[in-house]
């Protein structure tokens, strides 16, 4: 058995965030461990409130976890706040845990606000450099970068900026208008993973599902590049399963992948990128 911690939000009603990380550990058979760092009131249509973990507890969950069973990755999703980031970093960097995803969450898929604007420097300085690898969609790769992203163009030369504070980087595109593509650079080649643009209002935690495959696998002993092709097939068979669940967007269903059978689309290539 492999464990894998998640370090994020609840989200009540079941498709993003904890919950959402839990059913995909789950699916690929791992074991979840979890640390809490806010419960949120929200349903598919949007966040009516948010209550942060106290300071000093989100530390004493993770603690108290590896101290009994030391997991083989982590992955961290919303913090919400500068001090809850500052202090998840400390426990991390003293328990030296390994295999640290870090999905930058900073908007909920219905517009409410998750991570604090002050809060965005703290993660750059103090976190990012103890992950192995950070996932930022395009929006959260403009914040992280202070600029617009928009395309591929844009995604590798965000990609390159934030590799300069660490990890490696996989800037997910399904944001992009027109295409679906993932975008990887580990500080010298950049590799695309790329399926059809899927047609689906059944979307809410993709991004959650995306980072905690890509820590299981990960956990796995898969390498980067391959971890990150099994995320990006994983969360796209998690789109097509997704269904309804309130008035507002649908949730994603995290299925169990043959990664033997489900292979993407790849492409590697070292240089910049041109149109």
């Amino acid at each position: 058995m492999r464990y894998v911690l998640t370090i994020a939000g609840s989200d009540s009603c079941g498709g993003a965030g904890i919950q959402a990380d839990i059913r995909t550990i789950t699916a690929l058979g791992a074991h979840a461990m979890t640390a809490l760092t806010s419960v949120t009131a929200q349903n598919s249509i949007g966040i009516v409130a948010a209550h942060d973990i106290p300071e000093g507890f989100i530390s004493l969950q993770i603690e108290t976890v590896i101290k009994d069973q030391f997991p083989d990755a982590v992955k961290t999703g919303m913090l919400s706040s500068g001090p809850a980031v500052k202090e998840i970093a400390a426990v991390i960097k003293e328990k030296r845990l390994r295999n640290l995803v870090v999905d930058p969450v900073m908007r909920a898929s219905t517009g409410g606000q998750l991570l604090e604007s002050s809060a965005i420097e703290l993660m750059k300085e103090d976190l990012l450099p103890l992950a192995r690898v950070v996932t930022p969609n395009i929006d959260e790769a403009g914040a992280l970068t202070g600029r617009t992203v928009k395309d591929l163009a844009g995604m590798e030369e965000a990609a390159r900026e934030i590799k300069d504070l660490g990890p490696d980087v996989i800037v997910t595109g399904g944001h992009l208008e027109e295409r679906c593509v993932d975008l990887f650079f580990n500080g010298k080649d950049v590799y695309y993973f790329e399926g059809a643009k899927l047609e689906t209002a059944n979307t809410h935690g993709s991004g959650c599902v995306f980072s905690a495959s890509l820590a299981t696998f990960l956990a796995l002993e898969y390498n980067m590049q391959e971890a990150a092709r099994l995320a990006h097939d994983f969360t796209r068979r998690s789109l097509e399963k997704g269904y309804p669940c309130g008035r507002g967007s649908g949730v994603v269903s995290p299925q169990p992948l043959s990664v033997r059978k489900e292979v993407s689309q790849v492409h590697a290539r070292s240089g910049g990128f041109r149109d």
